[in-house]
């Protein structure tokens, strides 16, 4: 945590969120684009789902960078190495970091700004239905549910960092992971809309990072 600059995730957290929430108030411009993205709460919300997984997926790839591939590429891992607590501990230390302030961030992110997007729908009454508890709760337990995967899926960049250790390709990486998942494949759905297949990544993603933990800490340096 002390390799974490607490003072910028947190500045990181909140423009990501000012971001989304601005994107929503951007597309009150164009009644069109209104009339079209507005349609019903379950629309929306899985809008908001995907821009929140998106965004901290990636922003993950950038804490990678910084608390594991910068440091192998320095190789001022040595030095962290040289403490008496076991390799793999600190390797495990260091990702259980980014899968829960991912984990973290997408959940009380979605809250956020779905609650922003409600307030503006009172004011502006864009969707009628009604908001039901039924559904609240079935958005939450999909949004957390969601964000356990995200919180592996996370972790997938980290194969292709390590390779070479490079921060380039740690970040493309993650979001050629999201340009696929939000891809169409049809009937104006995208890979993301089916739970199984992040839950599948982020299991892909676990098992990757307990395979680069274990072959790190043989390394010499």
């Amino acid at each position: 945590m002390r390799r974490v600059n607490i003072r910028n995730v947190w500045i990181s957290f909140l423009s990501i969120n000012a971001g989304i929430i601005g994107i929503l108030l951007l597309f009150e411009i164009d009644p069109e684009i209104t009339k079209e993205f507005y349609t019903s709460y379950d629309d929306v919300f899985f809008f908001l789902e995907l821009m929140v997984a998106a965004a901290f997926v990636i922003y993950a790839s950038v804490l990678l960078s910084q608390l594991i591939v910068e440091e192998f590429r320095d190789k001022t891992v040595s030095v962290l190495f040289m403490y008496p607590v076991n390799r793999k501990k600190l390797l495990f230390a260091k990702l259980m970091v980014v899968s829960m302030l991912t984990f973290l961030f997408i959940v009380s992110s979605g809250i956020i700004v779905f609650t922003g997007f409600y307030w503006i729908n009172e004011i502006n009454s864009y969707i009628l239905e009604p908001l039901s508890s039924q559904f609240l709760r079935e958005k939450i337990i999909h949004l957390i549910v969601m964000a356990i995967a995200c919180a592996g899926m996370s972790l997938i960049p980290l194969a292709f960092g390590m390779i070479k250790y490079s921060v380039q390709a740690t970040i493309t990486s993650s979001i050629l992971i999201i340009a696929i998942l939000s891809s169409s494949v049809g009937n104006g759905t995208n890979l993301f809309s089916f739970i199984g297949v992040p839950i599948f990544l982020g299991m892909i993603g676990f098992m990757i990072a307990a395979m680069v933990i274990s072959k790190s800490v043989r390394k010499d340096f």
